[in-house]
């Protein structure tokens, strides 16, 4: 099993720039008992607001995932079809001392292994 982190697109801050948004992560798993694709790769699209936010490509049974801004609903995108949507329009979302919402959402399909289980 393999979990794959999605890449997020980040500018730098300059000064006198807001703080960053403070994010959370969202996981994603196709699953090994779902068809597969033909091309034997799933890539999930992770959106805001119909906004790209990042996107993971992997296996079938891997367990992907993204960091994306905390307090906004998700939707998740496989291979170009709906998947999921995750989390809560919320502008108050507690966050630790490095931004980060404690927590995670995760859209899982059938087989997928239990959150126990993926690797740090």
């Amino acid at each position: 099993m393999a979990v794959v982190v999605g890449a997020v697109a980040v500018a730098s801050a300059g000064c006198g720039a807001e703080p960053p948004q403070p994010t959370m992560r969202v996981f994603a798993c196709w699953g090994p008992e779902a068809p597969r694709p033909d091309s034997g790769v799933i890539t999930f699209t992770f959106l805001q607001h119909g906004n790209l936010i990042s996107t993971a490509s992997g296996a079938p049974d891997s367990v992907m995932s993204a960091a994306v801004p905390a307090g906004e609903a998700t939707t998740i995108v496989a291979n170009g079809e709906p998947f999921g949507e995750v989390g809560v329009e919320d502008g108050e979302v507690a966050v630790d001392e490095d931004g980060q919402s404690p927590g995670y959402y995760a859209v899982m399909g059938p087989g997928c292994p239990a959150p126990s289980s993926w690797a740090p």
